[in-house]
């Protein structure tokens, strides 16, 4: 069962202090530490499980806009927060990682105008090298000719994993052509990330479990030897 908790419930568990730029939130099987000063984004709006699958979003501001008048090219780049998640104990995490972005709205007038948005990061798994990932173009959705949406999802490598840093990333908002053309955000658009979490066993159970193991064989011996 999908459960999506919200920031008011999500505020409780906030460690952070009241002057600090660096938020933590505790999603049970793991954290998200992220500095709310690299981006226009703010804080993490949900999080949610289903199963062994997990992740947080971010809704996306309305501020994540860009318009061309006139043909002129316009572009904006807007950063995403630089973040790590980290295993909480009794956890474990593995990926890939799946990153999305949800549906920016685009509109369109007049011959040649044309719409795009790309996204890029760099990412180190368990403090290991940073590696930049390639820059990604949303799919665009077409509703109308002169109206639609962009929206996609990146994988990003992480295998099995105690943490993993993102910093660095971006999306980038790109009008050109005709007389208007225009991409802009809503807060019901949504900057996801997702992966797996599972528990792990305590010592204590894998000794309960070898003995119970270790009793069902002496049993299933002994009735052998009737």
């Amino acid at each position: 069962m999908l459960k999506l908790k919200s920031l008011a419930v999500a505020a409780a568990l906030f460690a952070a202090g009241a002057a600090g730029a660096t938020t933590t939130l505790n999603a049970g099987s793991y954290s998200v530490t992220y500095d709310q000063t690299t981006s226009s984004f703010g804080s993490i709006s949900s999080w949610f499980s289903s199963g062994s699958t997990v992740g947080f979003e971010w809704s996306v501001d309305p501020s994540v806009n860009v318009t061309s008048v006139g043909g002129a090219a316009a572009t904006a780049t807007f950063a995403i927060p630089d973040f790590t998640i980290t295993v909480n104990p009794g956890y474990s995490l593995s990926g890939a990682i799946g990153a999305s972005l949800g549906n920016i709205v685009y509109f369109l007038n007049g011959s040649g105008a044309t719409a795009s948005v790309t996204g890029t990061g760099s990412v180190s798994v368990d403090g290991g090298a940073t590696v930049t990932q390639p820059s990604t173009a949303l799919n665009q959705t077409v509703v109308t000719p002169s109206f639609g949406y962009f929206s996609g999802t990146q994988l990003i490598p992480a295998g099995a994993f105690s943490s993993v840093a993102v910093t660095g990333a971006s999306i980038t908002l790109t009008a050109s052509g005709g007389s208007f053309a225009s991409i802009g955000a809503q807060p019901q658009n949504k900057l996801k990330f997702e992966f797996t979490a599972q528990a792990v066993p305590e010592p204590e159970t894998y000794a309960l479990m070898l003995a119970g193991l270790g009793a069902i064989g002496m049993m299933v011996r002994r009735r052998q030897s009737r």
